[in-house]
């Protein structure tokens, strides 16, 4: 079982900065997702690949579906996805490791999972 605890993400000042995409893309994944005096708390004996949709493109929520899944056997496929540059980097540094991860920069991505991830220079 793997578990993390944190509080609730604080605003900025480009605006609210909503978490819910994230918490619904984790749930969907199989991670138990418990809400509770300020605190998160995310509990996963495995993570289950599946289709995500996204209800807009949200850059944190595909990048955390992405970090979620690149370790998860099976395939994991993010539709609505955002396609901004720092996506596609994010693909990029991570395939540089090993990942098997495609579609970055378009609406689509999937995710392959793979065994380990190894260190890289960039």
């Amino acid at each position: 079982m793997k578990k993390a605890k944190f509080s609730y993400p604080g605003g900025c000042d480009i605006g609210a900065r909503p978490i819910d995409l994230h918490l619904k893309a984790f749930r969907e994944l199989g991670v138990e997702v418990k809400e509770e005096s300020g605190t998160i708390t995310c509990i996963a004996d495995k993570i289950v690949p599946t289709d995500i949709h996204l209800d807009f493109p949200s850059v944190g929520a595909t990048e955390n579906v992405m970090l979620l899944t690149v370790l998860t056997e099976g395939e994991t496929k993010i539709i609505n996805a955002a396609m901004e540059p720092e996506i596609v980097d994010l693909a990029n540094f991570l395939n540089k490791m090993g990942a098997k991860i495609e579609g970055a920069g378009s609406n689509i991505i999937k995710i392959r999972g793979v065994k380990h991830l190894k260190d890289v220079r960039i």
